[in-house]
């Protein structure tokens, strides 16, 4: 025990156990906590998900949206202009999916003379039992990693270190590896020793990395089959509404410049000027000259 404690080696050897041990107990602790979401998962791979659900373990509700709307354009319930426009039909089969069922729904239930686009889908109230449907039967299971792994590992790292280098002060050990250095040489043993456990505590998971790469690519495989019945022009006009439209910004004159290089002055209302006006004759920015 006193090897451990007081020998410079048996020093740093003591800090990097403990270190791998917190590795230990942090993998055992994530195994554990992912048991039902590992079976979840299998489950899923064996009997596959249904596609729109599948886009929504990929992508969020967007996806699964695109994919129901190519679901349904293929089926006949709707149809789509060059500009990726939705207008519902009186054709097509009644959905077994429910959130296909709720969708189409939805759209039968728009206004005649209104179109709708991909976008509106996620967001609008109108499509709310579809969203509804969906995540009630996506399964509830992490999809990213939570990133606490890798930044509780790099934090252990950093403690150690520190603690590496407090008891090698306390023990008065000299320097480890290097006997017959100045005691200050444990500065560059213990930033040796934090590159060590550097590496490792960056191998775990950082945030927002995907956890389940075999579900990936199954739900990538039956989004692509569904999507794939349309042909690459209307596929294309459908994604190219997923997107909000920016709203467009209105730029106005705000505000002349004295003659003294002052921008403090007070702001002209270009639209409100007149030429007829001849109180307005003054100002640079109206055309009342």
């Amino acid at each position: 025990m006193d090897w451990w404690l007081t020998d410079s080696e048996g020093i740093v050897a003591f800090w990097l156990l403990i270190f791998a041990l917190c590795n230990v107990l942090r993998g055992v602790y994530c195994w554990f906590r992912d048991r039902d979401e590992r079976r979840e998962v299998e489950r899923l791979l064996a009997f596959k998900p249904h596609p729109v659900r599948a886009s929504f373990l990929l992508g969020g509700m967007t996806e699964a949206a695109e994919t129901a709307i190519c679901m349904l354009v293929a089926d006949g319930a709707v149809k789509v202009s060059s500009t990726g426009e939705l207008r519902p039909t009186h054709r097509g089969r009644k959905q077994p999916d429910h959130a296909l069922r709720a969708l189409a729904e939805a759209l039968r239930a728009t206004p005649s003379g209104t179109t709708t686009r991909l976008h509106e889908i996620p967001t609008e109230a109108r499509f709310a039992a579809f969203r509804q449907h969906v995540e009630h039967r996506s399964p509830a299971i992490r999809l990213t990693a939570s990133g606490k792994s890798q930044s509780l590992m790099l934090a252990t790292s950093l403690l150690t270190t520190f603690g590496m280098g407090v008891h090698a002060g306390g023990a008065l050990a000299p320097t480890a590896f290097f006997p017959g250095t100045h005691r200050m040489s444990w500065l560059y043993v213990c930033m040796a020793a934090l590159l060590v456990q550097w590496a490792p505590a960056c191998l775990w998971p950082s945030e927002k990395r995907r956890r389940w790469k075999a579900l990936d690519t199954v739900c990538q495989d039956r989004t692509e089959s569904a999507r794939a019945a349309l042909p690459d022009a209307t596929r294309q006009a459908i994604a190219r509404t997923g997107q909000a439209p920016q709203p467009t910004r209105h730029h106005t004159r705000g505000h002349t410049r004295g003659h003294n290089g002052d921008g403090g002055g007070a702001a002209i209302d270009v639209d409100s000027c007149s030429s007829s006006d001849s109180s307005c004759g003054g100002c640079g920015g109206c055309g009342g000259e």
